[in-house]
């Protein structure tokens, strides 16, 4: 049974790792960023994870078990550091892609399209506004419609610098232009000039937002 998309919540990735790895059904994981900017993330977010005894207890990539090596096998991982080639991901992502997941899994639950840290991708871009980030998000959901997948989004937090405001759940409160073309630097938190609108908002049209939100 289809589900609504939505928009989750994960502090950092490796908590977002450990929720992939107990859904059963299995994912595909879509990366905002390189492949080493995603390790550079997830050893960061270990290190400090490490140090919290309760934060280590309960996450299996915090252990060397079989079970975890097995079930990683259920996540398929593709890297987009750009907004081009999200989109051009999400545009020839196909049924076959989804049933590819599910034979390999050898479930009959639909498969869960994971997106993680597509508004971070925005939001140094002349297309971090209502115009271009609908364009983004219809894109997933229509993806996820064709590939029959269960579609979430999820915004991690910078496990170099956890309070940057240009990483995770904030940047759903932020405010954004309703048209392209002002572009935002990192670090500038001037107040968008003119009309404008949350980010919140604009992912309302398509997602439901977790409790947490």
């Amino acid at each position: 049974m289809r589900s609504t998309p939505t928009i989750a919540h994960s502090d950092f990735v490796p908590d977002l790792l450990q929720q992939l790895l107990e859904n059963n059904s299995g994912a595909h994981l879509i990366v905002c960023a390189t492949k080493a900017e995603f390790l550079v993330q997830l050893t960061a977010a270990i290190r400090f994870q490490r140090a919290d005894p309760d934060a280590a207890a309960s996450h299996d990539l915090l252990t060397k078990t079989i079970g975890l090596l097995a079930r990683s096998s259920k996540i398929r991982l593709a890297f987009c550091p750009t907004l081009e080639s999200l989109r051009a991901y999400l545009a020839v992502l196909t049924a076959a892609d989804g049933m590819d997941i599910q034979h390999t899994q050898s479930s009959s639950d639909r498969q869960l399209l994971a997106v993680l840290n597509m508004v971070a991708l925005h939001v140094t871009t002349s297309e971090f506004s209502a115009q271009g980030l609908s364009r983004t998000l219809a894109a997933a959901v229509e993806a996820a419609s064709r590939a029959e997948l269960d579609l979430k989004l999820y915004e991690c937090a910078n496990a170099l610098d956890p309070t940057s405001a240009d990483w995770g759940r904030s940047l759903w409160d932020m405010n954004a232009p309703l048209l392209n073309g002002s572009v935002r630097m990192r670090g500038d938190e001037s107040v968008v000039r003119g009309r404008g609108v949350t980010v919140k908002r604009v992912a309302s049209r398509w997602f439901e937002f977790e409790q947490e939100y």
